[in-house]
């Protein structure tokens, strides 16, 4: 069993662990941009030192989802201190069309809409190893150019 932080809110779940944040979001509220920032606000103010992923669960008895907050989720205010983001949503319908706005626009971080969690959580997974790699391999690169003080 892995254990990790976890923090509960009006609006969301909240659970860290292995360099991820899982934010279930509550199914009895609207999850507007005004909402979406009022959580992400949560987030930060829950666990600043947090830089890693992020996995935002949304339950299908949500009264109202915004597609707005798949815009801001991909901001470069929202991907402060994330490695990379992913949504799960209710609607195939949904994650067709951000699949299509996302070829055609970019990010601040690598950001994906799925409908299966387990799927998003692996994805995520893979952007977290890669962005470890990535950093290991420039500390050696630092590391290598150093003078050697003899």
């Amino acid at each position: 069993m892995e254990h990790g932080l976890k923090s509960s809110s009006e609006r969301a779940d909240y659970t860290w662990a292995s360099g991820m944040c899982a934010v279930v979001h509550q199914g009895n509220h609207l999850l507007d941009e005004n909402a979406a920032r009022r959580i992400e606000e949560e987030r930060k103010a829950i666990c600043p030192e947090h830089s890693g992923t992020v996995l935002h669960v949304i339950p299908a008895d949500i009264e109202v989802f915004d597609q707005e907050v798949l815009s801001f989720w991909m901001t470069k205010e929202a991907s402060e201190g994330v490695v990379a983001r992913a949504a799960v949503v209710p609607s195939g319908i949904t994650a067709l069309r951000h699949r299509i706005r996302w070829m055609f626009f970019s990010s601040e971080v690598p950001f994906r809409v799925f409908r299966n969690s387990q799927v998003a959580k692996g994805w995520l997974i893979d952007c977290w190893l890669q962005h470890q790699e990535t950093q290991s391999a420039y500390a050696e690169v630092q590391l290598s150019s150093e003078p050697v003080l003899d």
